[in-house]
């Protein structure tokens, strides 16, 4: 249509941000009742400005059927950290590590305020419900959301989610401003014309580019798949605002199409991408890349659009795998220490029977266009839409290699966490 090839000169036009759906999935298609975790949270735990239950005992999930030892995944964000785990410490003392429970509430604050500035209580029983819980406070929150500022629970709002309590005082409009930049940074991947599931595959695969697990292959290579297939509806739902308030992307009668990536349509699409996506070194220095080595300087935002013009999509790919690759590696040292050596080894084993050795196979879309390849470290590759069909052998993670790297992350987590102690133990010192 007229609408859509045509170039825009800026971006004034931003869609109207709107508050959070009382719930982004439909309570009847859940496998756990929302009237059940609502009641289970209401009693057990303290108030939150937000709560919301995620993973695969909340929605469908290919080759990942839950069993009453998969766990229930859920966040609370609060306004006052220390404050919420003092009264939590009152009422579930017990779901803490030993660590934890020596350190008391205002230390469990501090550890939380590690980037990516979450705690996490796994393998918890509560009213007969296996749960992993996890805390951020409402202003690390809302930079994620607005800058992608670590991705940790950005990313997971990328997909659908059990809303189980809302604060009419939360800021609902940075969760809008959140899938609105998912959007539209999928569209730097993905062709002119795409359907939902290429679209929604490039959304949910942001969040696991550069992802340590991914990388240690603890995660199952399949998991996009397993997530967008089943639930397309769901994506529909959750996307269907920010899709209709976008000048870049029309519906059509075989999917989707977009504004032609134009240097021009490029720069308007600015103001609705993420800051750090765009962050280009002021010195106008390379890039630092383990993967890729850059040709020219980017000088200005200029050239980083006008290399996605042509096709370059290798700086912001890049960009996503180093925001996401040290929160998540951060994350994975700290849940050695705050919960314990024994859930963090039951939590890792559970990880591993899901990666089992498998071949992925990315179908063809119904336009004829190709979906964009997934990378073994779950990085975007959608540059290579030659490939329709691509098969990737999945390593065994017990292979040699992996099991180096294991060792090696365990000794760092070792190094990192006597570090932190005598961290705190200085700034208690100081604090009194």
């Amino acid at each position: 249509s007229s609408g859509i090839n045509a170039e825009y000169g800026d971006s004034s036009s931003s869609p109207n941000l709107r508050p959070t759906p009382k719930s982004l999935v439909d309570h009847d298609s859940t496998i756990i009742s929302n009237p059940e975790l609502q009641k289970l949270v209401r009693s057990n735990f303290p108030k939150s400005k937000l709560c919301f239950a995620y993973g695969s005992k909340v929605l469908h999930q290919l080759e990942n059927l839950p069993t009453a030892a998969t766990m229930t995944d859920l966040i609370f964000v609060t306004e006052d950290p220390v404050g919420w785990h003092e009264e939590n410490f009152k009422k579930n003392k017990h779901h803490y590590s030993l660590p934890m429970r020596m350190m008391g509430p205002s230390r469990v604050a501090l550890v939380q305020d590690i980037r990516p500035y979450c705690f996490f209580n796994p393998f918890v029983e509560v009213d007969g419900v296996l749960l992993k819980y996890g805390i951020i406070s409402e202003s690390h929150l809302l930079k994620d959301l607005q800058n992608w500022d670590t991705l940790y629970i950005a990313g997971r709002l990328h997909k659908p989610v059990l809303v189980l309590h809302q604060d009419p005082a939360f800021r609902g409009s940075y969760i809008t401003r959140n899938l609105r930049s998912a959007l539209h940074t999928a569209l730097m991947f993905l062709p002119e014309r795409f359907d939902d599931i290429q679209l929604f595959t490039v959304i949910c695969n942001i969040s696991y580019c550069g992802d340590i697990r991914s990388i240690l292959q603890v995660e199952n290579l399949n998991k996009v798949r397993n997530i967008v297939e089943p639930n397309v509806q769901h994506f529909r739902n959750l996307y269907e605002s920010v899709i209709n308030d976008s000048p870049f992307i029309e519906r059509t009668d075989y999917g989707y199409c977009q504004a032609p990536k134009t240097e021009k349509n490029l720069l308007a699409m600015e103001k609705l991408l993420p800051s750090k996506l765009l962050y280009v070194p002021e010195d106008g220095s390379r890039p630092h890349s383990r993967t890729f080595n850059f040709d020219e300087r980017l000088d200005t935002k200029h050239q980083l659009f006008r290399k996605v013009a042509v096709g370059d999509y290798r700086y912001p790919e890049e960009q996503i795998k180093k925001i996401i690759f040290k929160p998540s590696l951060v994350q994975s040292f700290k849940g050695l220490f705050t919960a314990g050596f024994s859930k963090s080894f039951k939590y890792s084993r559970a990880k591993l029977k899901k990666a089992k050795p498998k071949t992925i196979e990315v179908a063809k879309a119904s336009t004829g266009d190709k979906l964009p390849a997934l990378a073994q470290e779950g990085q975007l590759m959608s540059h290579e839409y030659n490939i329709y069909r691509l098969t990737l052998s999945m390593k065994n993670p017990g292979n040699r290699n992996n099991i180096i790297v294991s060792a090696l992350v365990v000794v760092g987590a070792l190094i990192y966490i006597l570090y932190r102690q005598e961290y705190y133990q200085r700034r208690a010192k100081q604090l009194q």
